[in-house]
């Protein structure tokens, strides 16, 4: 960050974070939407750490879209208490429903509504990258759990963003590029279980965002931003990006396997085949890219490798997501299985 406003900087995350809280811990839906907005006024300033043109076009992009989300959804809430006549149980099965959810997956940034965000995370720093991929999704992906929308909607628009993603994935060479569209195919999953159990949901999104906080923070000592620049000579530990990066792939036994294999025991459970077919589909697609960058990250590694004894910070999340199978994944299971019994 920019040390000279660091003061400043630290008042617009402190800003960021109590929007998040204030939407999460709401009850009232004028409320949460207050929250979003709280959010929005503190995220926007990070976006121009560095003060370049880039940035405040990104910047300026990103309050366009997140401005009409917000008009879209205060509209049709609007609209929705004017039918129920209340503000706690408007969210019912009928069109303004389904509008609201629209603008929430507008704000989300999830596809068939994805145009806006590649535009915008192309030149983003990490770090910032990072917040808009993880934290800025919290808040949404709740709203969306408490509303009662068309469950069809629901499960098309989650097959739309991990098949989607997956897609745009295959010809990117920029590294956060690559970042932005994995987030969408990931979005894809959360979504297709928020509204038949949001516990799993946000253990997917938990999961995911202890795989993004070390894998980020290791492309962000990297030389550049595309793929060919992982063939040189850089800082980063090849071994340890090779299993994060295979871990957002979802590759056995890691701890990106385990939370995708918890979704697609749930969805076989309730019999959605196709829907269960179709994601996995969206995951062998963006296999191959997830792939290609292990393979580019190998391809020089033992001519240049450097047995550097740098401490890690993050080495307790790696070890995590490499032993997760052998211990995560058992104490996970077991708390599903008697969670009940036990609360």
């Amino acid at each position: 960050m920019n040390n000279k406003f660091f003061p400043s900087n630290f008042l617009f995350i402190m800003l960021m974070f109590l929007g998040s809280m204030f939407s999460l811990s709401s009850s009232h839906w004028l409320t949460m939407w207050m929250g979003l907005e709280l959010n929005l006024m503190g995220f926007l300033p990070l976006m121009n750490i560095k003060g370049k043109t880039l940035e405040a076009e990104a910047s300026m992009k990103y309050f366009i879209i997140q401005s009409l989300s917000s008009s879209l959804l205060i509209i049709f809430s609007v609209m929705s208490y004017n039918i129920s006549m209340s503000w706690y149980s408007m969210f019912s099965d009928n069109m303004f429903s389904n509008m609201i959810l629209l603008s929430l997956i507008l704000k989300l940034g999830g596809a068939p509504l994805h145009f806006w965000l590649p535009s915008i995370t192309k030149q983003m720093p990490w770090m910032i990258l990072f917040l808009m991929l993880t934290w800025q999704k919290l808040a949404p992906l709740m709203m969306i759990s408490l509303t009662n929308s068309n469950l069809f909607l629901m499960l098309t628009i989650s097959v739309i963003s991990a098949l989607t993603g997956s897609i745009l994935m295959l010809n990117q060479t920029n590294t956060q590029l690559i970042m932005t569209y994995s987030s969408i195919s990931h979005l894809g999953w959360m979504l297709s279980m928020i509204t038949i159990n949001n516990t799993l949901s946000l253990m997917y999104f938990i999961n995911y965002t202890l795989i993004s906080i070390p894998l980020i923070s290791l492309m962000s000592t990297s030389l550049g931003n595309h793929l060919f620049i992982l063939t040189q000579k850089n800082k980063i530990n090849n071994l340890i990006t090779i299993s994060l990066i295979l871990s957002l792939a979802g590759l056995p036994p890691l701890l990106g396997f385990m939370s995708k294999l918890i979704i697609l025991i749930s969805l076989i459970e309730m019999k959605m085949m196709m829907l269960s077919m179709l994601l996995f589909l969206g995951t062998l697609v963006s296999l191959y890219t997830y792939l290609n960058m292990s393979l580019m990250l190998m391809i020089k590694s033992y001519m240049t490798y450097e047995n550097k004894k740098n401490k890690n910070i993050f080495m307790p999340l790696i070890s995590m997501n490499i032993l997760s199978s052998f211990i995560m994944y058992p104490l996970v299971i077991m708390i599903i299985k008697y969670a009940m019994t036990i609360l």
